[in-house]
């Protein structure tokens, strides 16, 4: 758990037998942030998560743009949405091998910025190894309803 959320740790999300996840793949272009944030939309788009969209799809947003900025053009980026009756994880993992950070540009916004906002708006976050290449892990955060 994330020292920032510790004050407000909940249960990991249970997920009901028969549960799904929805998955989106594609490639790392500067269009894969736009693509992500409707995929959430779509998913949370009604039912007892709704309340849950907005902050989900901005965070799903930073993830998103985080993956791609590290990524070679050549990549694909997979975003995993899990949704349970008491919230939702998602899932960001980038498949290629990072790319070095630039610095950012007088007037850019630092990349981090994404991170920080997760681990303020998300209930729980953080990063694990991901089944696939060697050396990738897959950025995560989760939402709950009843905040």
């Amino acid at each position: 758990m994330h020292p920032d959320t510790a004050a407000v740790a909940r249960p990991p999300l249970r997920v009901a037998t028969g549960a799904r996840p929805y998955l989106l793949t594609a490639p790392s272009r500067p269009t894969v942030p736009k693509a992500a944030r409707d995929f959430v939309r779509a998913v949370l788009r009604r039912g007892p998560l709704t309340a849950l969209r907005d902050t989900a799809v901005l965070l799903t947003s930073e993830a998103v743009t985080r993956a791609h900025l590290r990524t070679p053009g050549t990549a694909d980026i997979l975003l995993r949405v899990l949704t349970a009756a008491d919230g939702l994880r998602i899932s960001v993992h980038d498949e290629g091998a990072a790319l070095p950070s630039p610095a950012p540009a007088p007037g850019d916004r630092d990349p981090a910025h994404g991170l920080l906002l997760i681990s303020r708006l998300a209930d729980d976050w953080g990063t694990t190894p991901f089944e696939g290449p060697a050396h990738t892990t897959s950025l995560w955060f989760e939402l709950h309803t009843g905040r």
